[in-house]
């Protein structure tokens, strides 16, 4: 991909031009779905804890990739940039999308005053191994670490909680 990529705040008018990009990588996500996670975090404008979505756009103003950001106080590392549902199709010029993530994350850890950037993968947007690969692969390329443990637990909200 040679066209130049561009870092864009995702705003509430934008909300539903992302949406084919997110149906693209996870077919179970309506419009609804995504509305309802995307809105509060456009409306969220603190100065001193920002978080948001981030897009990548070309330069017709398409919407090739994003990602979730939120400044948090981390007790460890002070600010810390968390980065997550990063969406990037597997298409051609993955890798130039990637990198425009990686730089955006970059530049808003910078301007935040953070002193490290986390970010997050969710399995429901990255089915396949040779994906988690990738990524696995694109964040080291870049610098980053893979650290730490993160598990998550389905939690079947049908049953009834039970009585002690």
């Amino acid at each position: 991909m040679s066209e130049p990529l561009a870092p864009r705040l995702l705003d509430r008018d934008m909300i539903d031009r992302a949406y084919p990009l997110v149906r693209n990588i996870s077919a179970g996500i309506t419009l609804d779905r995504w509305g309802r996670f995307a809105r509060p975090l456009v409306s969220s404008r603190s100065a001193a804890w920002p978080r948001g979505l981030m897009t990548i756009q070309n330069t017709a103003g398409y919407i090739l990739g994003l990602f979730g950001f939120e400044v948090r106080d981390d007790l460890y590392e002070n600010r810390t940039l968390c980065v997550e549902n990063i969406v990037i199709p597997s298409i051609p010029g993955r890798d130039a999308i990637w990198m425009a993530v990686l730089e955006t994350a970059e530049q808003l850890a910078k301007m935040h005053g953070c002193r490290t950037i986390r970010a997050g993968l969710n399995d429901d947007l990255d089915p396949s191994d040779s994906d988690r690969n990738w990524l696995a692969s694109s964040f080291e390329s870049a610098g980053y670490s893979l650290e730490g443990v993160r598990a998550s637990k389905r939690i079947d909200t049908d049953e009834r909680p039970h009585a002690h």
